[in-house]
């Protein structure tokens, strides 16, 4: 329908400059001395014309009423006395004058538009059959032949230069629309980004929406900028983190091997035995940390799939917190609560929740289940020694995230943010609160019919 519209819009311009090309070279061409005339083309009034105002005007005398044609008049008798004239009807013109003054082509047409001035004598009956003249004169302005333009060949000539002089400007407005959109695509590759706004495009509606979606995408490629530098910045606090974590419990290992590999002809077996206890712990740790973040980079992934089944929150949190013999917790809410999502993912989410309160937190482990019109709601809360600020919150769910900068606690950083992408892949929500010296984990689960 744009191109349609498009059309239409070109050819009305088109048909314009045609139409005034030809109206100008007529004007040119009838009102300048240009070429050479064939015919003429300014005209006066016929002698018929004025034959037949006169007669009209006689019989109105006779009949006793005033001559009212478009001309000054007199009447005189036989012997040159003016009996009766017209207001403006000049003194010294007696019918033996006028006939003097008269000129056989005065009302002849001619190629020059000059004022004439027109007379005419008509021989009429006075009174008891007295012989007697009607007289008159005007000062009359040549008609102009509309429809005769004179040469023909420079009529032709002017309205194709000038058909193509408006074919000339039209194409330079509509190049400067062009230009206009093309001013907009170059800054799409300008780095860093221009945000200086550009005057609107000013012509017809299909320009003006080409030039709002350049400046839409123009406002995309802004934002996918932006994201990729953050991104990049998030990458390489991720490899920076990454190889803090993976570089200790590592480092570690190697030490204790080869201090095995040295000193194992003097070291006792209960020396070996603790020393090969250390490398375990270690090993495992370095393990935990690579699953950590294979399973971070495999959440990230939305084509990760995701298996939904019917399960009870409540009895899958519970068979959670008996893998951490060592934690007092408390399950609040209903005795079932069913839920639709992914079993191994959602225990991981709980191992996650439950794992990060019994290393950063200080006990009174509260987890709390709420059914909802919205959804379900799971809030893990357990104390802390201070409350977090919101800048503290927001950070920890970003990877690598965590309050012991050192990592002493035993945390990775990427727990919560394991959570966060557990909760994407179910359309849910994760949000972290602290008050009253308590760190609460709040995750929605949306109903699913």
């Amino acid at each position: 329908m744009r191109r349609v519209k498009l059309t239409i819009w070109m050819l009305v311009l088109l048909l314009l400059a045609a139409f005034l090309s030809t109206a100008l070279a007529w004007l040119f061409a009838s009102q300048l001395p240009i070429g050479t005339k064939t015919l003429p083309r300014y005209y006066y009034t016929t002698e018929q014309e004025v034959v037949q105002d006169v007669k009209r005007d006689i019989a109105r005398y006779e009949n006793g009423q005033s001559p009212n044609g478009p001309y000054e008049w007199a009447i005189y008798d036989a012997d040159n006395r003016r009996i009766d004239a017209s207001d403006k009807y000049p003194e010294d013109l007696t019918p033996s004058r006028l006939l003097a003054a008269q000129t056989p082509t005065e009302r002849d047409p001619s190629d020059t538009g000059k004022i004439r001035t027109l007379h005419h004598i008509e021989a009429i009956d006075l009174s008891e059959n007295e012989p007697g003249y009607f007289l008159t004169v005007q000062s009359e302005k040549p008609k102009l032949n509309e429809y005769q333009i004179g040469n023909s060949s420079t009529f032709f000539l002017l309205q194709l230069t000038l058909f193509i002089l408006f074919l000339l400007l039209l194409t330079r407005w509509i190049a400067g629309l062009f230009r206009e959109l093309e001013r907009r695509l170059e800054r799409l590759t300008v780095e860093p980004a221009q945000t200086a706004p550009l005057p609107p495009v000013k012509g017809p509606k299909e320009f003006k929406l080409f030039a709002q979606s350049i400046e839409r995408i123009e406002q995309e490629l802004r934002t996918l900028r932006m994201r990729d530098q953050e991104r990049f910045v998030q990458q390489l606090r991720l490899i920076t983190s990454l190889s803090h974590d993976l570089r200790t419990p590592l480092t570690s290992i190697q030490g204790f091997i080869q201090w095995l590999t040295e000193k194992h002809e003097t070291l006792s077996a209960t020396e070996r035995t603790e020393l090969l206890a250390i490398v375990t712990r270690q090993s495992e740790t370095l393990a935990a940390r690579i699953d950590e973040l294979f399973t971070l980079a495999k959440l990230s992934n939305t084509d990760y799939p995701v298996e939904p089944i019917s399960l009870d929150l409540v009895t899958l949190t519970e068979q959670v917190l008996e893998l951490f013999p060592g934690t007092s917790a408390t399950v609040n809410g209903p005795a079932h609560a069913t839920l639709f999502a992914d079993p191994m993912l959602l225990r991981r989410l709980l191992e996650n929740l439950i794992r990060n309160a019994t290393l950063h937190g200080t006990g009174d482990l509260r987890i709390t289940i709420k059914e909802e019109a919205e959804g379900i709601q799971l809030i893990c809360s357990n104390a802390i020694e201070s409350t977090y600020t919101l800048e503290e919150l927001n950070e920890w769910l970003t990877p690598f995230g965590t309050s012991d900068a050192s990592r002493s606690s035993g945390g990775s950083g990427i727990g919560l943010s394991i959570v966060q992408q557990i909760m994407a892949r179910h359309g849910g929500s994760v949000a972290l609160t602290s008050q009253d010296n308590r760190f609460i984990v709040t995750c929605r689960f949306p109903n699913v019919s």
